[in-house]
């Protein structure tokens, strides 16, 4: 026999007279661990602990509320192409993920809008639209922002800028009717 294949003798034919005995139960492994087991001095096992003693079992306290008219928009910004300036290359593959993502956020009932190719103006500007708009019928926001960049920093097509001037555009003095509401960003 190589030494590849085995045999379990529980499954050889009966005709076979070395093995006319078949083991049908199962093994008693209830000891197995009993190693682990804490025992008092004089040999009896201690009580085994509730699951409450050995993890706290918590209850969320505060859950977003979902249940909107509508799940929200999704803003994808997609990057490819950038100014010689910049000394960044094409981005290839990018418009997959965002055909992927889009298809992904629709799914999830998201109202999605792809733009291609957007300038650091342009981006501001586009987010800045969408801050100002009326979400209250919606349960959250989301922007993904798909491009070259640094820590802190994403590029437009003409340049970096910094990736809190675009979020700062949510926050709740300047977006009131995202307030309490998940504003969810992805930046690749």
């Amino acid at each position: 026999m190589s030494g590849d294949q085995h045999t379990d003798s529980s499954t050889q034919e009966r005709g076979d007279e070395d093995h006319d005995d078949v083991v049908d139960a199962r093994p008693d492994r209830s000891s197995r661990f009993s190693l682990f087991v804490k025992k008092k001095k004089n040999g009896e096992e201690l009580p085994k602990p509730s699951l409450s003693n050995q993890y706290r079992i918590v209850t969320p306290t505060f859950q977003y509320n979902m249940d909107y008219k509508k799940v929200g928009k999704c803003i994808i910004i997609n990057n490819k192409n950038f100014e010689d300036k910049t000394g960044m290359g094409t981005r290839n593959g990018t418009d997959k993920d965002a055909g992927d993502l889009a298809k992904s956020f629709r799914n999830l009932g998201f109202d999605v809008c792809i733009y291609n190719d957007r300038r650091r103006d342009d981006m501001e500007k586009l987010l800045k639209q969408a801050s100002e708009e009326n979400h209250s019928d919606a349960a959250c926001f989301a922007c993904i922002l798909l491009s070259h960049g640094e820590e802190g920093l994403i590029y437009g097509t003409d340049g970096p800028m910094a990736i809190k001037s675009l979020t700062a555009l949510f926050r709740g003095d300047k977006c009131k009717s995202l307030i309490g509401k998940p504003k969810l960003f992805f930046i690749q």
